[in-house]
């Protein structure tokens, strides 16, 4: 019988998004694990938010390395085989985590190293699965498409910070992070099943390395739309995202608490991204993105700004629902122009792009923030971020007189299309 899905969900009518976003909840569950339970572990051994921040860096900023060679493979072979050898790596890499706690090797640098090794593999994995998205389902559903994958990512955060608690007080961290592996290897089968090619455009670049990534470069600049929105990836991983890594140690030293506080602050951020990607979702459908932008900005000023503020436990788990809703909002907004604009050419050098800029902005961003709550305290490293994402869109509205319309798709000649654009050509 046939079912009529809600319009936000109707991507998973077709066969492959059910097992590709099936078995992604299934990975994203497991990172989260992971997230909280070494995050924790670190924090309660260094008592450093820099040491802290160092954790979920290792889980980013490999992108920045490895994102542009993954953009190249993805736009020469089989996107599909690409993205599989990339879970199959970080499978074999978190097994290798799992090692190093059962054997006692649970130092910062340690963990950091692997974990890095892991990261790696999916970084030249992911340009391959976001050049799959637009082939999966019809233009017009794209952004319930980034929509979903979002709400797996967020679907993690609110489950997989319950597990691993619960596995790290019963089991232990070497067998929670061993879950994590599992996951992988079961995503990898997940793909393989899919049984059909996901190959490169036929018109593909052709050249050197350099030469092909210079391509990629100017296909995303000489395109408003994913100029901009890529413009706020940065942005948004610069200043908003390290909030996320931070939260154990922000758990710890500001408030005493250590691996189910942290699990606390992580789901409910979780709970408030599904209601904010589900609702930009249903929004930016009807009222377009440009105008949903418009309002999440100065929200997420006044969230920021309560979080670093929070008097007291209960004010920050009600503040980090709202900061949960502020991030996935922007991620679902930037991610879905990206994914809508980005030429088929040069698809997986574009996204590429786009995941080494999340990586180094995040890892930036950590470090700043980190590095501040070090010197000083954690309150006034968010207040700094809190700054900078304001003055950073502030930039971009100031700069780029059509950036609503490259937002929303209307045509804009790339020549006229603001300084701010024609300033990166």
């Amino acid at each position: 019988m046939h079912v009529q899905l809600p319009g936000a969900l109707q991507p998973l009518r077709h066969r492959s998004v059910r097992l590709l976003w099936g078995a992604s909840v299934f990975s994203d569950i497991g990172t989260w694990v992971q997230m909280v339970v070494i995050g924790s572990l670190v924090a309660r051994e260094s008592g450093s938010a820099l040491q802290t921040g160092f954790v979920a860096l290792a889980m980013f900023l490999p992108q920045g390395l490895s994102a542009p060679i993954g953009g190249l493979l993805a736009d020469r072979y089989d996107r599909r085989k690409i993205f599989i050898c990339g879970l199959l790596g970080q499978g074999f890499a978190t097994s290798a985590v799992t090692f190093a706690l059962a054997t006692g090797h649970d130092t910062p640098g340690t963990l950091i190293v692997v974990i890095l090794c892991g990261s790696c593999f999916g970084a030249l994995g992911g340009p391959a699965y976001s050049a799959m998205i637009p082939d999966l389902v019809p233009k017009e559903e794209l952004m319930q498409m980034v929509s979903l994958g979002i709400m797996s990512w967020n679907a993690g955060r609110v489950i997989g910070p319950l597990i691993g608690t619960l596995l790290g007080a019963t089991i232990g961290a070497s067998w929670s992070i061993a879950f994590n592996a599992a996951t992988f290897f079961c995503m990898a089968v997940a793909v393989f099943l899919m049984r059909r090619p996901f190959p490169p455009s036929a018109n593909a670049d052709t050249g050197s390395v350099v030469e092909r990534m210079a391509t990629g470069w100017r296909a995303l600049r000489s395109t408003p739309g994913c100029f901009h929105s890529w413009y706020m990836v940065v942005l948004i991983n610069l200043a908003v995202a390290p909030f996320m890594g931070l939260i154990p140690i922000y758990a710890r030293e500001v408030f005493g608490g250590g691996t189910s506080l942290t699990g606390v602050f992580s789901m409910t951020q979780g709970v408030g991204a599904l209601f904010g990607t589900m609702g930009t979702t249903i929004l930016g459908l009807k009222l377009g993105q440009s105008r949903v932008a418009t309002f999440i900005v100065p929200f997420t000023v006044l969230v920021y700004i309560s979080w670093a503020l929070a008097p007291n436990t209960a004010a920050a788990i009600v503040t980090v629902f709202f900061l949960g809703i502020c991030a996935s909002s922007m991620f679902v907004i930037s991610q879905s122009i990206l994914q809508r604009d980005a030429p088929a050419e040069q698809r997986g050098r574009v996204m590429s792009i786009n995941q080494a800029s999340m990586g180094v902005g995040y890892g930036v961003g950590v470090l700043i923030v980190g590095g501040i709550g070090d010197a000083v305290s954690l309150r006034v490293g968010f207040g700094f971020a809190t700054v900078m994402w304001a003055a950073g869109f502030g930039f971009l509205a100031y700069r780029s007189k059509h950036w609503r319309a490259a937002l929303d798709g209307t045509p804009v000649d790339p020549p006229t299309a603001g300084p701010l654009l024609a300033a990166a050509s």
